[in-house]
């Protein structure tokens, strides 16, 4: 592929995505989860009727709160240990702030992490007009969460629309 071809390429994965977001809103696809915690910026703790799960934020990939297997991913990107964990404790604290400051909390799964086996979705809250705003947009937004893409997510977005 040629560097234009890629561009386009990034550019129209990002129009979908964005795109997704917004259509993705659906409350028929939503639950009311019970908020447990946030272990970082791209997770939430959730309770269900058996036990906690945890709920990986679809989409985007905080920066890690302290060294481990991860960070190694991170430092390619040209940051010390000590930037990126500063980073994603600012994006922790983002995260519980936007929990706390918001009483109506709902979740669309939208698959389950191959990996580490963890639920994968997207969180909403109502603003005063009764519109579901994407908790994951806004985290993407702080810059604290660079954008995450994996297959299931393009398949989930090809599904959707």
């Amino acid at each position: 592929m040629t560097k234009n071809s890629d561009i386009i390429k990034t550019l129209l994965i990002f129009i979908c995505i964005t795109a997704s977001a917004a259509y993705a809103a659906n409350p028929n696809y939503m639950i009311k989860p019970k908020i447990i915690s946030a272990p970082d910026g791209d997770t939430i703790k959730i309770w269900t009727k058996e036990r906690p799960v945890s709920v990986r934020l679809t989409g985007i990939d905080c920066y890690e709160t302290s060294v481990n297997g991860h960070i190694q991913y991170q430092r390619n990107k040209g940051l010390t240990d000590e930037q990126i964990i500063e980073k994603g404790l600012k994006a922790k604290d983002e995260l519980i702030k936007i929990l706390r400051s918001n009483k109506n909390i709902y979740l669309e799964i939208t698959g389950i992490d191959r990996k580490w086996g963890r639920y994968v979705g997207i969180f909403y809250y109502k603003d005063s007009k009764g519109r579901y705003i994407s908790i994951n947009d806004k985290m993407l937004k702080t810059g604290y969460c660079p954008r995450y893409i994996f297959k299931p997510y393009d398949e989930y977005i090809k599904y959707k629309h």
